[in-house]
């Protein structure tokens, strides 16, 4: 999948099952990026996520996050922190960065549907 169908694959399958993924080990896996920013790798589910703890997250595990609770207390949290979000990366391939309040918009709009 491309990286813009990997997004809206991310955007349904969270809206469906109501869970997002992470990897954490004792605290959450984070990427950096040029300019310092913190970013934090999601997944739509487990099997993506346990894909990705190779090399510096080998120890981690794919840990899930309630959607009810990323939006009210991680979503305005991170925007606080200045965390940034990088959506579904592979081993091979990199994820869509966006900022906290973009995906829950995403996320908000794709609920819509299913009200």
């Amino acid at each position: 999948m491309s990286e813009k169908e990997r997004y809206d694959y991310f955007i349904r399958k969270v809206a469906d099952f109501e869970q997002i993924w992470g990897l954490n080990d004792e605290g959450w896996a984070l990427l950096g990026d040029n300019d310092g920013n913190r970013i934090l790798p999601l997944w739509p589910e487990k099997e993506f996520a346990e894909l990705c703890a190779v090399d510096q997250w080998k120890d981690h595990k794919a840990e899930v996050i309630e959607l009810d609770n990323f939006i009210e207390k991680w979503v305005p949290g991170m925007t606080n922190d200045k965390t940034l979000i990088n959506v579904f990366l592979t081993p091979n391939t990199k994820g869509t960065v966006i900022s906290p309040d973009d995906l829950n918009s995403d996320l908000q709009e794709e609920l819509e549907q299913y009200e």
